[in-house]
């Protein structure tokens, strides 16, 4: 029987029919998915007794360095290493494979099932010198990346040009000099994702980070919406972000970046404009490296606060929460469940773990019925090696339908998990 892929745009429900979806996304006569989807295929000598998170084997390989996961609206799963894009169903199976040269570092989709995909841009400009190729950090949109017609590349935003903050030549010009410490090769636009409208968020990082200035600086969030023309265009920056000094409102060597929409589809999204972003740089002193940040509309306009309410912590139910001081070395990954749990999870490159919070900031989740337990229990595990519960390097994090997916980098896979209370 043959999959089909449903799309919601706004209230517009559309059935698109792709050739050879049996191969692409299985079928309910397919074991494998069967095992997969009903079972988990966790193997029973490593599945705890305890509430844990188990792994689900076997782990996906054959990528390399894989440095993002994310699962699609159409409920495809994407993977970005060293190669490009990788296409797969949620069985595992590599259905395609979109060639980037040098790469690619991170992925979303948007409820038009559109990509967007950081990489690098290799680029003449001729204005500035036509003998040097500059390698530029940039954002690709592809279109029917999930097989419903032939891939195309249908946007690029290269920086430093689609930074709408540069607005005539010479800013947009004037670093693009190797002699320069602080040259544009040297930026990074390290994660995308996608809001409830379409429009993206893309975090970047990089070497100038003066404030006050009518340039933004390289340690910001950029805001992009579609033009009528179908081409992205930044709107805003987000400056409120200290570039320099930590706080509850910085944004110091961002790493990645999630909204709190994402699949499964729903007819109805939340408009919240929020979202939670990672800090790196672990030669720095910054107590608090992953941050809640709340988009407020007030009288005076959209401004964005910390959410202070997860400083409010209730050690009488949990105890240790997404706000502990130092919880985090070098989080390279994070990733907001959007559904009713409303979990988030963070990989860390410098513990080698992954780590999983409530909304509310505590860290594991609430005693399952019959549990003797009172406060929540931590269910954050990892540590440095290629077992199933060990980590080398994790960069990327996704979850859909109560599995979590972690790009462990330097062992080369995609790890998934679920809970043992899933199980049953």
């Amino acid at each position: 029987m043959k999959r089909t892929l449903l799309i919601a745009i706004g209230l517009i429900l559309a059935t698109v029919f792709v050739a050879s979806c049996d191969q692409l996304l299985g079928s309910k006569g397919d074991e494998t998915t069967d095992e997969i989807f009903e079972e988990g295929r966790q193997d029973p000598n490593l599945v705890v007794d305890e509430v844990a998170y188990a792994a689900l084997l076997p782990f996906w390989d054959g990528f390399d360095k894989p440095t993002d996961v994310y699962v699609g609206y159409d409920e495809l799963v994407y993977v970005t290493d060293a190669e490009g894009v990788h296409v797969l169903d949620r069985a595992g199976r590599v259905y395609d494979t979109i060639e980037i040269e040098g790469g690619a570092t991170s992925v979303t989709q948007d409820r038009l099932l559109n990509l967007y995909v950081t990489a690098r841009y290799d680029t003449v400009i001729t204005a500035v010198d036509p003998d040097i190729t500059w390698n530029l950090p940039a954002v690709y949109k592809i279109k029917n990346a999930n097989g419903a017609g032939a891939v195309q590349f249908t946007d690029t935003l290269i920086h430093p040009f689609m930074d709408n903050s540069r607005a005539n030549t010479n800013t947009r010009q004037f670093r693009l000099d190797r002699s320069r410490t602080d040259n544009e090769e040297l930026v990074e636009l390290t994660s995308v994702s996608v809001l409830a409208n379409n429009d993206i968020y893309v975090s970047r990082r990089g070497p100038r980070n003066r404030t006050g200035e009518a340039i933004a600086q390289d340690n910001t969030v950029l805001i992009y919406t579609e033009g009528n023309d179908g081409k992205m265009r930044n709107t805003s920056q987000i400056r409120v972000l200290n570039p320099n000094n930590p706080s509850f409102l910085s944004g110091i060597s961002i790493t990645d970046i999630t909204t709190l929409i994402g699949p499964p589809q729903r007819e109805n999204l939340s408009s919240d404009l929020s979202f939670l972003i990672t800090q790196g740089n672990p030669e720095k002193d910054i107590p608090f490296r992953t941050l809640w940040i709340n988009a407020v509309e007030t009288i005076d306009g959209l401004e964005y606060r910390p959410n202070s309410s997860l400083l409010a912590k209730d050690t009488a139910r949990a105890e240790s929460f997404l706000y502990d001081e130092y919880k985090f070395k070098k989080p390279t990954g994070i990733a907001y469940s959007a559904d009713e749990r409303g979990h988030i999870f963070v990989v860390d490159a410098g513990t080698d773990s992954l780590y999983m919070f409530q909304s509310n900031g505590f860290e594991g989740i609430n005693p399952p019925a019959g549990s003797v337990a009172e406060k929540a229990i931590n269910v954050s595990f990892g540590g440095t090696g290629n077992g199933p519960r060990e980590f080398n390097n994790p960069s990327g994090v996704a979850y859909f339908d109560e599995i979590v997916f972690v790009a462990d980098t330097d062992n080369n896979r995609i790890a998934r998990y679920k809970l043992t209370t899933d199980f049953e």
